[in-house]
């Protein structure tokens, strides 16, 4: 009788229907909804416009229906369609009520329910990167996935030196089918264009194409991982497991084994223990930019552990991105300029950033959306963000009838703050949730030019950035405020 195991690589590659590939299917489908979704909203707009008494329900109709194609649609692929849908979730910071609750389920959905694969597929994959097999490269491996993302899956193994570890393993044919999906990438800017015609459509695409083909070298996040894990070393609240370069390819990653619970489990705790949480999220974020230059842009749920001794373990290291000094400068400055209200400063920031042009009318609209955005920082006093507030935010910019909408028509996106964006909407809807309290420009301005903190955390952070990271401290300086 044949041993099961010996074949199950070949079992595996000609069953293991994991991603179709072709792109003219693909990227018809992909370009078709959204392509369909601009369209509706163009439809959407002009009806909104002929009867205003009637735009609500028009607005909650286009929520609705594009809500319920993009769970279809993405539900049925992988590839660069699950990485493009999580990176497309500004679509819950406009819907509201029943929508919101839609628009999230589906983003959950990419986050968590991707079917595992065959365990001979993730055989396969291991053997193929090493020449090996996980028996024979681990002393211990387990078939049964614990853990699933839109292109891998995480398995527990155990070293032979006997550290336990999470090994992730990249879907078969993932590669070929992100490289397919990404062909027509472009047709993801069509909506984005159709809100904001001053748009740059290719450079949005160039940016969005980097970054999803990052995420296909996990060799890649490793590096990034490691980075964070030095930078974050021996940190009081933020936990960045290491990883095992020697166990690490191109499409399988090997890092420390972290116990924790999910971050859904903190929607039952006491709100001053939601609070402290969103307090570790919003520093970890916001201070590698400002201290490091470099930041983790893929803020969703799924990716993070909370600890037993109270840290928060960050897992997913796939989608960061640098920022050079100059930039970081200017958004510097741009929060500067909105904090004291100062329109002149705030303009040479924005034209600084490609935000405005030397072109673009005085646009009152403009100033007052970007206040609404930055709502929190705005004040020194304790701020709540509540779900309410983030689909207020997020609604102002889709509804055709609101000043911020006829703002976005007339501003740029540079590619940077396409993924900027992406953290700091997705961080905000995040602590929205929570619905934390929190004195935010007293935590950025101790980011910005080290103010001594407010906080019990940041206390512990300071101590420990004084003695991790002593250069770091302060990291600008008076003359930016």
């Amino acid at each position: 009788m044949p041993d099961d195991k010996d074949d199950a690589p070949k079992r595996a590659s000609r069953d293991q229907k994991v991603i179709p590939t072709g792109w003219l299917q693909r990227g018809s489908r992909l370009a078709g909804q959204t392509g369909k979704s601009a369209a509706r909203f163009v439809g959407t707009r002009a009806k909104s416009f002929a009867q205003p008494q009637r735009a609500q329900e028009f607005l909650d109709g286009f929520h609705k229906q594009t809500a319920q194609q993009l769970v279809q649609m993405l539900g049925e692929m992988k590839g660069a369609a699950m990485k493009l849908g999580q990176l497309a979730s500004f679509y819950e910071f406009a819907a509201e009520g029943e929508y919101l609750a839609t628009y999230r389920d589906a983003l959950t959905m990419l986050q968590n329910s991707a079917p595992p694969m065959d365990p001979a597929a993730s055989r396969m994959v291991i053997e193929e990167e090493f020449g090996k097999g996980p028996d024979e490269l681990f002393a211990e491996f387990t078939d049964e996935p614990i853990a699933a993302a839109s292109i891998g899956q995480v398995h527990r193994a155990v070293l032979h030196s006997g550290e336990a570890v999470a090994v992730k393993v990249q879907y078969p044919g993932v590669d070929d089918a992100v490289r397919a999906d990404i062909k027509n990438v472009s047709a993801m800017t069509k909506l984005a264009v159709a809100i904001a015609p001053n748009l740059d459509p290719k450079e949005i695409a160039t940016e969005v194409k980097e970054r999803v083909l990052e995420e296909l070298d996990y060799r890649r996040e490793a590096s990034n991982q490691a980075r964070f894990a030095e930078m974050f070393d021996g940190h009081p609240f933020a936990f960045v497991p290491k990883v095992f370069p020697e166990f690490c390819k191109t499409r399988v990653i090997t890092q420390e084994f972290v116990v924790g619970s999910p971050f859904m489990d903190s929607m039952n705790w006491e709100q001053a223990d939601k609070d402290a949480l969103a307090e570790k999220l919003f520093r970890f974020f916001y201070g590698s930019l400002n201290r490091f230059l470099l930041f983790s842009a893929d803020p969703h749920p799924g990716n993070y552990l909370l600890m037993d001794d109270g840290k928060v373990a960050f897992l997913d290291f796939g989608l960061v991105r640098a920022v050079d000094p100059g930039t970081l400068k200017l958004l510097l400055e741009t929060a500067q300029a909105l904090i004291h209200d100062d329109k002149e400063r705030g303009r040479a920031a924005l034209e600084g950033l490609g935000i405005l042009t030397p072109r673009t009318p005085e646009v009152e609209a403009v100033w007052e959306h970007m206040k609404a955005l930055n709502a929190p920082i705005l004040v020194d006093a304790p701020f709540r963000v509540d779900p309410p507030l983030v689909g207020k935010i997020g609604q102002a910019g889709f509804d055709p009838r609101s000043e911020a909408f006829k703002a976005l028509r007339k501003v740029g996106i540079p590619a940077v703050m396409v993924t900027f964006n992406r953290m700091s909407f997705g961080l905000g809807s995040i602590i929205g949730r929570l619905e934390a309290t929190a004195n935010w420009q007293a935590i950025m301005r101790e980011l910005w030019f080290g103010e001594p903190s407010q906080t019990e955390l940041g206390k512990a952070e300071q101590e420990w950035l004084q003695r991790i990271h002593p250069e770091l401290h302060p990291p600008l300086g008076d003359a930016d405020r």
